[in-house]
């Protein structure tokens, strides 16, 4: 994950901020169905340390923002989400290649943010 990560506190339940995530981060139906750049999902591969960490995310993903066929030039959102019974903490990071430089990721970031604010008010996030 590049700079620092983006941290999020929501009411929203997992399944909704998991949806919204998934909507944010796809791309348009021209890059993903005739230029071959859209957006794939996947599950972030793990540490050796993780056996030991006090506490894992209850869910992840990665969503991997295309490159137009060139693995050099995608970007990817890494989403990390804890459910702490009344309210949902969401750790939002971003890995690039090379070639890219993250500005797709983090304009992602931006909107995933936006849509958040929208469904739930008492949103509260840092590190954007």
């Amino acid at each position: 994950m590049a700079k620092s990560p983006v941290e999020i506190r929501t009411q929203l339940s997992m399944a909704e901020a998991a949806d919204v995530f998934r909507q944010a981060m796809r791309v348009s139906w021209w890059n993903e169905n005739i230029t071959g750049a859209g957006t794939t999902f996947e599950q972030p591969s793990g540490s050796v340390f993780d056996s030991v960490a006090e506490d894992l995310p209850d869910f992840a993903v990665m969503a991997l923002l295309g490159g137009r066929g060139a693995e050099i030039q995608k970007s990817a959102v890494h989403m990390y989400m804890w459910n702490r019974g009344d309210h949902r903490e969401i750790l939002l990071g971003v890995g690039r290649n090379l070639g890219s430089f993250g500005i797709k990721a983090n304009r992602k970031i931006r909107r995933y943010i936006e849509t958040l604010t929208v469904l739930d008010p008492a949103l509260k996030y840092s590190g954007i």
